[in-house]
């Protein structure tokens, strides 16, 4: 069904009533704009992303986006260009309101949609956020069909992901949740996973992230969103960090879908490298592990928009998460035979571990005098104690409070 749309992102809104899934605006450009913003690209190839990025202003006639990337990334305005721009922009939308006009006094309700649509589509095409918000309410306040409200509530969620307004995309998020309870269908049900599942990624919330994107899976059809590659990788990159060993193995390990793109590597071989970190922190190969997870840092974590604020984030607590595999079932490890099965300095590991135990992240004690690391496992069935005991506290005190409101 997404393939419907046009190539270049662009569908033809005059035949918006069609079952077509919508990709403006396109998210390729929101990944350009991060690219020469980026104070990490190499130069050259930041001048080769303004080109392509460009072009993309250029095609879509984004005259307030063009205003805005200039000022973001200090270069000089082309006010030649600039004022071509907004004169398409302006003749566009008057053309717009017109056939607003025209329709609200000689068409049907359909055809008044469809022109409101048009605008909200174009004003959210060339970059000009606040008025397509206003645009789009307006287009919500003439919809009738569910099935169309919640398309308009996802073009929204696209509108936030494309500048990351968490406050938009959270809004919106939830509209959505309660229009599927009213009678939504399958197919934007398992499209919202993946809405849900790139924007909990996006605020660091690896867990719910790692859920949504594994459930989306088996049938996904957001590619007005990314890839099915990229989400392969971003599953791949949430889960390691959020699943525990037997979940990696079940989900992610043994899923054909998943392992059927990690084999076939991808389309320039993208995920050969991810296949290569995955299968390092799972056969507790961790000197290669270290070597696969800072490639990654470097070659996609950094450059990609949803993950690039939360990569050392990231990158520290995948290394907690392989120092606990490796140690939890000693009770004593030498600690320059740690360092050794992690392919780095006794000085390093004895670093390392120094932070995190006084971060109170992981249990254990170093003897420097014998070299090794003790661990000081914490008592399971005690902390599952004190949380059953927490738990029930708050449900006393919420039936409690129930109690009060009803024999009030």
């Amino acid at each position: 069904m997404a393939d419907k749309a046009s190539p270049a992102g662009k569908p033809a809104v005059e035949e918006v009533e069609k079952e077509v899934i919508s990709k403006i605006p396109n998210l390729e450009i929101a990944q350009l704009r991060f690219a020469v913003n980026s104070a990490d690209m190499d130069p050259a190839v930041k001048k080769q992303k303004w080109i392509m990025l460009m072009k993309f202003v250029e095609e879509f006639e984004m005259g307030p986006f063009y205003s805005q990337i200039c000022t973001e990334t200090g270069t000089a305005v082309d006010q030649k260009l600039l004022q071509q721009l907004t004169e398409k922009n302006k003749k566009r939308i008057d053309e717009i309101n017109a056939e607003i006009v025209d329709a609200e006094e000689n068409l049907g309700e359909s055809e008044v949609r469809q022109a409101h649509l048009r605008k909200s589509e174009y004003l959210c095409q060339i970059g000009d956020k606040d008025a397509a918000i206003e645009a789009f309410r307006k287009t919500y306040e003439k919809t009738v069909g569910l099935g169309y409200r919640i398309d308009l509530v996802f073009s929204q969620i696209r509108l936030g992901l494309f500048f990351l307004d968490h406050q938009l995309i959270n809004a919106n998020i939830s509209k959505a949740k309660d229009l599927m309870e009213q009678g939504g269908d399958w197919e934007r049900k398992n499209r919202l996973r993946s809405y849900e599942g790139l924007y909990k990624m996006s605020i660091r919330d690896m867990k719910g992230a790692a859920q949504l994107f594994l459930e989306a899976v088996p049938t996904f059809g957001s590619y007005e969103l990314m890839s099915y590659e990229d989400l392969i990788f971003y599953t791949v990159v949430t889960s390691v960090l959020a699943l525990e060993r037997p979940d990696l193995r079940t989900k992610v390990i043994r899923c054909n879908e998943i392992q059927e793109q990690l084999t076939g590597g991808g389309e320039k071989g993208q995920l050969i490298p991810v296949k290569q970190y995955l299968e390092a922190f799972y056969n507790c190969q961790y000197d290669q592990f270290f070597i696969q997870l800072a490639q990654l840092e470097m070659d996609r974590l950094k450059f990609d928009r949803y993950l690039a604020p939360h990569y050392n984030y990231y990158s520290r607590a995948m290394r907690l998460k392989a120092y606990q595999q490796f140690l939890t079932p000693y009770k004593t490890v030498r600690l320059d035979m740690m360092a050794k099965d992690f392919g780095v300095s006794k000085e390093y590991v004895d670093r390392e571990l120094h932070g995190l135990i006084a971060a109170g992240t992981l249990h254990c004690r170093i003897d420097a005098v014998r070299g090794v690391i003790e661990m000081n496992h914490p008592d399971s069935k005690n902390h599952l104690y004190k949380t059953v005991i927490k738990d029930g506290d708050i449900l006393l005190n919420r039936i409690q409070k129930l109690a009060r409101v009803i024999n009030a």
